[in-house]
């Protein structure tokens, strides 16, 4: 494996492709090929490692410098950071974010967040079309624009036409992007003449995971590569964090698809042979060899299931057991422990009850500001972050539709309707239509157009704010726009130091919302998704929560859906669970519980097998997740909690 590694790092071809199995060292081989490169005189700025996630680039850069530390370079650190490493999406956005791209375009790489989205999708709701057929298409376009497929082959005429139509006037009007497009702009201007000079802007392109991206990421890293292009990744792997297209299919058919590719398979498993052959039975639903895979647990360390009786005996009694496991290695590094949350509610319950017990929490994967922004109750998280958006930057066109939007159950997108039109009337703009609803609201004069003063009450108020708040700092800043008592920006809260103006804050607002990373600090225990453990190494994993319903989703169970949906939902949910909770170089534990609150486990969507009364109260039975039992022979066995607390003399 050595000698592999040695091949990839000192290959001078001029494409190639890394193929393995969990943990078999896919990314060093890619890490250790940069820094060779380095080594031999390729200028830093002239690489790009592209990875599926933010955390992961941060990962990867740490990595890399220790490997030039290693190898004796001279400030390994800043070396390191003159590389590019960024997520495959960041790459995208950093060549449409050039005024050369933003001119051939028009368009500004000002893209949506997910609760912005649902505004775009109230006012594209105007068409009159039924709701459910207006999802479909939405997700007809955005599977062909991560295709990379040209709209003129794909639109048909008539509606579908007017509905991509509605969409490309609300965005432009907006200046804004959907998260889905931005890879196919950003491939359309590489291949277009316009876009020539932006092609093979990197002598390395070192692409991670390519089975995560969309055909249309992947294609423009490719077209970003002059000298050498080299992808790693896995099929059996591939997860939906980088996009919600992942092309298995551009890795697998990577070098049939292209001459003159070597590829390098890499065999060994690093860590654990346990946690490698459960994944590995896991990610081929228990068809491994039963005998290879009893073999292979056998000279590892036991996994292990732990099965609590309900939700609150696993909150408390892995926190404790994780608490004795700290104060019996006090000096270990907590930031090698993760412990992975299946939803945000048991994110939100396990960070609680971790910080009771006195660990420092670093949360990934549970971000997305949620809220209902037809309700101003339901929605200060939404408004709050506006606000900050608007104090950053008072031109943002999207962050002025929001902030109209908001308090009405329609999110007043009859009026953002009208609004539009008097636009193209008047040959103006969102700012100019808004400026003049709010003189006619001060001189008392007729609206300009239907739904103008209401839309006027919103903008005139948005602008008191801006100019009572812009001098605004840090925590007074937070305080002001009603941020500061929010659990949604606690974690920007302990960020700051305090003197951040709006800009400075909304940067880190929307980072946290687009490339959120764990905290650097090595004392903080990590909590996470299962899609951001992608790119990562931890010591120990605990994955919490680990019934159906949860993992797999329990619209892998719904029997009012069909064979294939129920199977594609199956299917994604094994590639993460297997995926994620390979990441453990040596613990690996799964959590479970019986029983539920018939309330919660409807709210949180578990697969429940029966309901019963106890004690006056509806009580649901639940499962452990299945793929535990598909992996057959390398299955852990499953102890109780109080067994496993009474082992290690917790009280």
């Amino acid at each position: 494996m050595t000698d592999t590694f040695a091949v990839i790092a000192a290959f001078d071809g001029r494409i190639a492709k890394v193929t393995g199995p969990v943990r078999s060292g896919k990314t060093e081989a890619l890490l250790r090929r940069a820094a060779h490169a380095l080594a031999n005189g390729c200028a830093p700025e002239d690489i790009l490692l592209a990875t599926t996630t933010a955390e992961a680039a941060r990962i990867a850069r740490q990595r890399l410098t220790v490997l030039l530390a290693a190898s004796g370079a001279d400030d390994a650190a800043a070396l390191a950071a003159r590389v590019t490493v960024t997520s495959a999406q960041e790459a995208c956005l950093a060549v449409l974010a050039t005024p050369q791209a933003q001119a051939a375009t028009g368009r500004a790489p000002r893209v949506l967040a997910p609760f912005e989205y649902n505004f775009f999708l109230e006012d594209m709701k105007t068409l009159g079309t039924p709701a459910r057929r207006l999802r479909a298409v939405l997700s007809h376009f955005k599977r062909q624009w991560c295709a990379l497929a040209p709209e003129e082959d794909w639109v048909v005429p008539g509606d579908e036409q007017q509905t991509l139509d509605l969409a490309h006037r609300l965005l432009h009007a907006t200046n804004a992007m959907l998260a889905d497009e931005v890879a196919y702009v950003c491939g359309r201007y590489l291949q277009s003449e316009e876009g020539s000079s932006a092609r093979q802007a990197f002598s390395l392109v070192l692409a991670d995971d390519f089975q995560n991206l969309s055909a249309a990421q992947q294609t423009c890293l490719c077209l970003l590569a002059r000298d050498q292009l080299i992808v790693a990744g896995n099929p059996g792997e591939t997860i939906a964090a980088a996009t919600s297209c992942p092309n298995a299919a551009g890795f697998t058919d990577f070098d049939r698809l292209r001459r003159d590719v070597t590829t390098f398979a890499l065999s060994a498993a690093f860590g654990n042979p346990a946690v490698t052959a459960f994944c590995d039975a896991v990610a081929q639903a228990g068809d491994c060899d039963a005998a290879v895979a009893a073999q292979r647990v056998g000279k590892g360390r036991p996994l292990s299931t732990v099965k609590w009786n309900a939700p609150e005996d696993e909150f408390n009694g892995l926190t404790r057991y994780l608490m004795d496991l700290a104060a019996k290695a006090p000096d270990a590094p907590l930031a090698g422990i993760c412990v992975v949350a299946p939803n945000k509610t048991w994110a939100t319950a396990l960070s609680q009850m971790l910080s009771k017990r006195g660990f420092t929490v670093s949360s990934l994967g549970f971000e997305r500001l949620g809220g209902d922004p037809r309700e101003t109750a339901r929605a200060r998280a939404l408004m709050a972050y506006t606000a900050l958006n608007l104090l950053a930057d008072p031109d943002d066109l999207f962050a002025w539709r929001a902030w109209v939007g908001y308090g009405n159950y329609l999110t007043y997108s009859d009026g953002w309707k009208f609004l539009l039109a008097w636009c193209d009337e008047h040959d103006a703009g969102v700012l100019e239509a808004l400026d003049a609803a709010s003189k006619a609201r001060a001189a008392g004069d007729p609206e300009p157009f239907p739904r103008a003063e209401r839309l006027a009450e919103r903008y005139d108020a948005g602008r008191a704010m801006i100019a009572q708040q812009s001098a605004r700092r840090g925590h007074g800043l937070l305080a002001a726009i009603g941020a500061q008592d929010l659990r949604e920006f606690d974690a920007l809260a302990q960020a700051i130091a305090g003197d951040e103006d709006a800009t400075a804050l909304y940067a880190l607002a929307r980072a946290s919302q687009f490339s959120p990373t764990h905290d650097a600090n090595p004392r903080a225990l990590r909590l996470s998704s299962y899609e951001q453990l992608c790119g990562c190494n931890y010591r120990a994993v605990y994955a919490a929560g680990c019934v159906d319903g949860f993992m797999p989703a329990r619209d892998a169970f719904e029997v009012v859906s069909t064979d294939d949906d129920r199977t594609r939902v199956r299917e994604a949910d094994r590639r993460a669970f297997a995926a994620g909770v390979g990441k453990a170089s040596d613990t690996l534990m799964f959590s479970t519980f019986s029983t539920a609150d018939l309330e919660l486990a409807e709210r949180t969507k578990m697969q429940v097998t029966r309901v019963r009364m106890e004690g006056g109260r509806r009580v649901a039975a639940v499962r452990p997740t299945c793929f535990i039992e598909e992996a057959g022979a390398a299955a852990p066995l499953t102890q109780s909690g109080q067994t496993l607390l009474a082992d290690t003399d917790i009280a």
